[in-house]
């Protein structure tokens, strides 16, 4: 869950044929000596046209049919696992394989929609920069972005495919010294490189379709036919990231969605998350905030959590022991963060074109 713009927890390290019938022109003295040939071709004619309509009509229905049953192009992700506080986590973040600008090499990015924009990590895209002076060219100094309070520049019209999905060239956030570095050596090897953050700025006026169960995205410009029996609500959106509701006891409260928070089912602060909970902490987990170590503290809930007819199995509300995230809710008028955890057996389609999020 990269929030720029904001102080950024990092949470990941942690944790148409147009048919149109045309006749020949018919003498009109020949008309008037022939009658019976008028009767016929009136006939004809008729039958043309009554048969024209038709196929118009099955045509509709065909192309309306053909639309809402299209295709979906699948794209697989993964699961990236590691170890907080001595534990080993095997759903920590969710990684798409991506392809950029046609180079020839294999990388992945985590998909954070609690980001604001897509970003390219500084150090780990550095040896491509050197080993393609067209890549490097793509930086654009003139286009700026703020991340952790600084203007960083913006690769310009890169070309992007998620899987073999293209999202044709955007422009992408190019984050200086952020990112794991790739030794020159290695960038040649087979081994997949992890160079960024796809945010939901790519997904705009499209439907993104999460599966968690099979472990697969796609993006749609139309809800598929699979998925007409959705439960949906309508949500919020500021800077691309969305807040959808949730009925908290008796309240309806909007969180923010961000598959980037994965540890967490619920993330609030200290005082929201005891009035929902037992005085007992329940789990506590150690995070750092670029460098500052603190603890992450988990109650379990003792109210009804739900969406919409949704109610969630009992879950631990986290909060964190410094505060840190208060004038984040604050500032996006949200109760909290929820993440992965609770629709991990769910379909879930996001329509960004109609505001509104779906559960299946």
């Amino acid at each position: 869950m990269m929030y720029q713009n904001e102080e950024r927890m990092q949470i990941f390290v942690l944790f148409s044929i147009k048919i149109a019938p045309s006749f020949n022109k018919i003498d009109k003295n020949k008309l008037k000596n022939e009658m019976s040939t008028i009767r016929v071709f009136s006939f004809i004619i008729l039958f043309c046209l009554i048969s024209t309509i038709a196929f118009a009509q099955t045509a509709k229905i065909t192309s309306a049919k053909t639309k809402h049953d299209q295709k979906l192009n699948w794209i697989q992700f993964n699961w990236i696992g590691d170890s907080v506080s001595g534990r080993y986590f095997d759903k920590l973040a969710i990684t798409i394989p991506v392809t950029l600008d046609k180079l020839p090499h294999q990388f992945n990015m985590q998909l954070d929609l609690g980001a604001v924009t897509t970003v390219i990590y500084g150090n780990s895209i550095q040896p491509y920069l050197v080993k393609y002076a067209e890549l490097k060219n793509k930086i654009d100094t003139t286009l700026t972005f703020l991340m952790q309070g600084q203007k960083t520049s913006m690769f310009k019209s890169m070309g992007l495919k998620l899987g073999n999905v293209s999202f044709g060239n955007v422009n992408m956030c190019y984050f200086e010294k952020f990112g794991d570095s790739i030794s020159m050596d290695s960038i040649n090897s087979l081994s997949v490189k992890h160079i960024g953050t796809i945010a939901p700025d790519i997904f705009q006026d499209k439907l993104l379709i999460i599966d968690y169960s099979n472990k697969r995205i796609c993006i749609s410009d139309d809800l598929p036919k699979a998925y007409s029996k959705a439960f949906f609500m309508p949500y919020k959106i500021r800077n691309g990231r969305i807040k959808i509701p949730f009925i908290i006891g008796e309240k309806e409260e909007d969180v923010l969605f961000d598959t980037g928070a994965s540890l967490f089912a619920l993330m609030t602060t200290e005082k929201r998350a005891m009035e929902i909970s037992g005085s007992q902490i329940s789990d506590s987990l150690k995070g750092s905030n670029w460098g500052e170590s603190f603890w992450f503290f988990g109650k379990k809930t003792n109210v009804k959590i739900k969406f919409g007819h949704k109610e969630f199995k009992p879950a631990l509300v986290f909060y964190d022991q410094l505060n840190k995230f208060d004038k984040f809710y604050e500032e996006e008028s949200i109760w909290g963060i929820t993440g992965n955890a609770y629709f991990l057996n769910n379909v879930i389609i996001i329509d960004y074109k109609n505001k509104r999020f779906g559960v299946k």
